[in-house]
């Protein structure tokens, strides 16, 4: 191994580390009030070094947003591979749970992914970073659009633009998510996350199969 190489997986490692501590310090203490200084004390590095690596918290919740965004994908499109010709509404319900799955299991990226939606988060990260986001982010809503799409084309969805009803499926699925998130909402609405969601599901489908999107 040449000095280059060596150079080059010390600094991956290094970069891993600053991540792995900054994942800790984020999803324990939110995202608002960690600084890079904390970041810092938690890896064991000074400000300076992290500052190598990346030019700003945000930057650094932007690598972790990435993280949480692949693991949706890849179970979505888990759910999809045990049968790519299984009916439609069976595909979209899988999709639909996976989602649910994911969130229930990763709360911390998923609130990671609802910040992001909100605040000046886009102008405080470089335009080539938040593009990767995007992309990775519209990798998901590509699979209930193509999914949607093959519905149409077999008769069992009626819709006039699949990426627009891929769209009207998540904004009623990840209202559900974020409702339900609080549980005076769910002694409110005398219901859980996984019914409340189970019951979207079925108006969306519903709403799909009638050409009435939700």
């Amino acid at each position: 191994m040449t000095t280059a190489d060596r150079r080059a997986r010390e600094k991956a490692r290094r970069r891993r580390e600053i991540l792995d501590a900054a994942r800790q310090e984020f999803f324990e203490r939110g995202f608002h009030h960690p600084t890079v200084d904390d970041v810092a004390a938690r890896a064991e590095v000074s400000k300076g070094t992290i500052y190598l690596y990346f030019e700003s918290k945000e930057e650094i919740l932007a690598h972790l947003l990435l993280e949480g965004l692949e693991l949706l994908v890849e179970d979505m499109e888990a759910a999809c591979k045990p049968a790519p010709a299984r009916p439609p509404e069976q595909a979209l319900r899988c999709l639909a749970t996976a989602y649910l799955r994911f969130c229930q299991e990763n709360p911390s990226y998923f609130r990671l992914i609802m910040a992001f939606d909100r605040g000046r988060f886009e102008e405080s990260i470089s335009r080539s970073l938040h593009g990767k986001v995007l992309n990775r982010s519209l990798r998901g809503l590509d699979l209930v659009a193509r999914t949607v799409e093959r519905g149409i084309a077999l008769g069992d969805f009626r819709a006039d633009d699949p990426w627009q009803a891929a769209g009207s499926v998540w904004a009623s699925l990840n209202g559900v998510l974020v409702l339900m998130a609080h549980p005076l909402r769910q002694r409110l609405l005398r219901s859980d996350l996984e019914t409340m969601f189970q019951a979207t599901l079925d108006l969306v489908v519903r709403g799909l199969q009638d050409g009435s999107e939700c």
